[in-house]
């Protein structure tokens, strides 16, 4: 690389690179041995990044982009980002955990915004602005609202119990307003363990290729749907994710979800996330609805 006509200018631009491209927070002293920088320089570049709110920092004293970065990506121009992005971080402080806002679409799942809870465990997942295939039971928040030809591609490629099960996570979520889904109960502490090592090592997994098969191997264990029997019992139960559909007048083009990624969660919190998912859910449909 050519030499920098201003040095303090390069040190702040890797400072957020290096924040930008990783999938969890960092301390001080991570960006300072990362970027071969003395801790004092990391250290002037974070306060005064944060204090913009370009940087956010986290009770561990780690630190990841903020939310003036945040509203510069807009990864789908139709959305109020400001407006979502507070609803969103609304919804992760009331569940404790991250938040993702998705356009389903042309049968694909795209991330247009995300928020975590100050302090909450990360877990490295797609990035705003990703996109992939959207495949069965991904995007059921939004199915009860689209039509027979687009509900027959989403669960084609099911075979077995899952598929047979198709119909009954849609009445879920026509019943109740969002889909919630846990692992089966013998698989609930390897899912929270796989997603404290993910949320441990974040970006230092850098092989690609290791880190989607471990994402696809969560998903798989995760992706077990509720009945309404599951709601209702109450003995301490695993919650994965739970989505919600977010209406407009064209009908539900995003699906929000929250992540607990929890192994015991008792009837009163799983009654708590649904509440939760679902008020933001609402939020997020009368505010996309006052766009433009």
């Amino acid at each position: 690389m050519p030499e920098s006509a201003s040095p303090p200018t390069r040190r702040v631009i890797e400072v957020m690179e290096l924040l930008t491209r990783g999938d969890r927070a960092l301390t001080a002293s991570e960006i300072a041995s990362a970027l071969s920088l003395a801790r004092a320089t990391v250290t002037a570049v974070l306060t005064e990044l944060t204090d913009a709110g370009w940087v956010r920092r986290d009770r561990d004293r780690r630190f990841g982009p903020g939310p003036a970065l945040a509203a510069l990506s807009v990864a789908d121009p139709e959305i109020p980002a400001a407006t979502v992005s507070a609803e969103l971080r609304a919804m992760a402080v009331a569940a404790q955990c991250g938040v993702t806002l998705s356009r389903i679409a042309d049968g694909r799942l795209t991330v247009v915004a995300k928020e975590y809870a100050r302090g909450a465990r990360i877990v490295p997942g797609l990035a705003v602005g990703q996109s992939i295939p959207l495949s069965y039971p991904a995007g059921a928040a939004v199915m009860p609202w689209r039509g027979d030809a687009e509900r027959r591609a989403w669960s084609a490629a099911v075979t077995g119990p899952a598929r047979r099960g198709a119909p009954a996570l849609l009445r879920f979520v026509t019943t109740h307003g969002c889909a919630i889904f846990g692992p089966d109960s013998a698989d609930a502490g390897l899912v929270e363990v796989l997603a404290e090592l993910l949320g441990a090592v974040g970006g230092e997994v850098v092989q690609p290729e290791l880190r989607a098969r471990v994402l696809r191997q969560l998903a798989r264990l995760t992706a077990r749907p509720y009945r309404d029997a599951d709601l209702a019992d109450e003995r301490p139960l695993p919650v994965s994710y739970l989505s919600a559909p977010v209406l407009t007048g064209a009908g539900a083009p995003y699906e929000v979800q929250i992540g607990p990624l929890r192994s015991t969660v008792g009837r009163g919190e799983r009654e708590r996330y649904v509440d939760t998912i679902r008020a933001g859910a609402e939020s997020l449909s009368v505010a996309l609805a006052r766009r433009g």
